[in-house]
């Protein structure tokens, strides 16, 4: 052994001895303080990102695309389509139904679940918790609303509680928890106390909004959700429906355009933030040549037409000429295809076929489907159109059916302007049409939900429910060759197959009680 070495040997040798006496402290000197942990993070982040998720940002929007278009836009009659597009001629696609499931679970319910877990007992976090108890009840009931008995109570507590398999807690149970979560957290909100930044995408989007402004908004938000509640319970328990309208009523709803609930997208912020909408049906914009292959539906088209509507000068283009002109729009009836002059459903032999796919209207991009555009949850229009409702059936909201029923019109043709200020419909027209088409009692439940129907267009989620709780307007199913609902508009999505494997006790549980996983099985409130 060189000098050296011993040296060396003889210096290092005590030193070791009394490395012993500094673990005591290993834990924290090996923790990295620069790693983000529940104790570090910012709730506001998931917060944000579940809003986001809600709108369908990251995953190439693969529910909006799958449910609210392919699906519920469809049969809804507001676009139509000549090829693959399930809900156009009523056939199933697993996959596609599935889509809101598989997707609100992982990347909706989740974040919002661990926002609620973390601030509910900091005081410091107070309003965020209400906010966030508000914005996973707008979560659930789309949903509750698509899907019937569904995972609620125990969902998003894989991370949290390692329950895998949450138990399917009946409609019923999920819309008196709902109604119970709105009122508490909108009491509970408090204008004396902090409120998210920016991360509030829906009403304090710039970061600068006071916090009296927030907290009033975020009231008529969670009190206007409630009035879409009660209204979705007409017809299976009226009376407590009138009691649910009736105290969302009095908390007080959303009474202006200027406090609809929308997320303004940022088509410079990159993919994660675009508009979904917008950014699916932009491409379909351009397939087949810029023929449009989701077009305007001809019974769309039809309703803003036959009744001398301004917002169809804003509402269509017909790709072969460009033309916006409302006497140009021609909607493009459901149930075709393009299989040849041997296919008796081919668009050729459709009545009023104009020779070209391309002289079918398709949605307006230049108002409509800007990727910077809004995503509107839930609308003054919207409101006093379901007020409407509740006045015709003499509940105490206020003001007459004939008034809240001008108010929605005047709102949803205002709304316009929103997404684009090109559109703004000015206020002798909008005088102009309710004149010519004044509230008629004797049509009333017709008129009012027609309306919410033409009103509600890109929430086409919302406009299915609406429908199918409603049952206006009057459309004529499509009884296509070989779909799986013998020619009926579907009144559900389908379960993936997965939770039949993966969650099979909680699963039966929830088929044994509510009817098959078919397209066809009505969930509670529509029974």
């Amino acid at each position: 052994m060189n000098a050296l070495y011993k040296k060396i040997l003889a210096i290092s040798f005590p030193a070791l001895m009394l490395l012993p006496s500094c673990t005591k402290n290993f834990e924290s000197i090996n923790t990295d303080k620069n790693k983000s942990s529940e104790s570090t993070g910012v709730p506001e982040y998931n917060f944000t990102r579940a809003l986001l998720e809600y709108t369908g940002n990251s995953d190439y929007s693969y529910d909006t695309w799958r449910v609210n278009i392919i699906y519920c836009a469809m049969m809804m009659q507001q676009l139509s389509n000549v090829s693959w597009y399930a809900g156009d001629k009523y056939t199933q696609n697993d996959a596609w139904s599935n889509a809101l499931f598989d997707k609100a679970y992982t990347d909706q319910v989740k974040y919002i679940t661990d926002v609620i877990r973390l601030t509910k007992s900091d005081a410091y976090f107070s309003n965020q918790y209400n906010m966030a108890r508000i914005a996973r009840v707008m979560i659930f009931q789309r949903l509750t609303d698509v899907y019937g008995d569904i995972p609620y109570s125990e969902a998003g507590a894989g991370y949290s509680a390692q329950n895998y398999a949450p138990k399917y807690d009946a409609q019923q149970s999920i819309y008196t928890d709902m109604v119970n979560e709105l009122d508490a957290a909108a009491k509970a909100l408090d204008a004396t106390k902090a409120v998210p930044g920016q991360g509030d995408l829906i009403y304090n989007k710039g970061g600068s909004a006071t916090a009296s402004v927030v907290v009033d908004n975020w009231k008529k938000l969670a009190y206007s959700l409630m009035l879409r509640i009660g209204m979705r319970l007409t017809k299976v328990d009226l009376a407590t429906a009138q009691q649910v309208v009736e105290k969302a009523y009095a908390g007080g709803v959303i009474s202006a355009n200027s406090a609809n609930a929308y997320i303004l997208h940022d088509a410079a912020g990159g993919r994660t933030t675009v508009n979904r909408n917008s950014n699916i049906l932009s491409g379909e914009w351009n397939a087949i040549a810029n023929k449009g292959e989701a077009s305007l539906g001809k019974t769309f088209i039809d309703y803003f037409k036959t009744n001398n509507d301004p917002r169809l000068a804003y509402i269509g283009t017909v790709p072969a000429t460009g033309s916006t002109a409302a006497a140009d729009q021609l909607g493009m009836p459901n149930g075709y295809d393009t299989n040849g002059e041997g296919s008796a459903t081919d668009i050729s032999k459709a009545p009023g076929y104009p020779g070209d796919l391309a002289k079918y209207s398709v949605l307006n991009k230049n108002v409509f489907l800007k990727l910077n555009g809004p995503t509107f949850l839930i609308t003054y229009a919207q409101v006093e159109l379901l007020l409407a409702e509740a006045a015709k059936r003499g509940w105490n909201v206020g003001a007459d059916a004939a008034t809240h029923y001008a108010n929605g019109v005047s709102a949803a043709m205002g709304q316009l302007a929103q997404y684009d200020a090109s559109a703004a419909i000015s206020s002798t027209a909008i005088q102009t049409y309710l004149a010519a088409h004044p509230y008629n009692d004797a049509d009333g439940y017709n008129q009012i939900n027609t309306q919410y129907w033409a009103a509600s267009m890109l929430d086409w989620y919302e406009v299915w429910a609406n429908w199918r709780r409603s049952g206006y307007p009057a459309l004529t199913p499509v009884n296509y060759v070989g779909n799986a609902t013998g020619g009926q508009i579907p009144r559900r999505m389908l379960y993936p197959a997965s939770e039949a494997a993966s969650n099979a006790t909680n699963y039966q549980e929830a088929i044994a009680r509510q009817g098959s996983n078919s397209l066809m099985t009505k969930v509670w409130w529509d029974k």
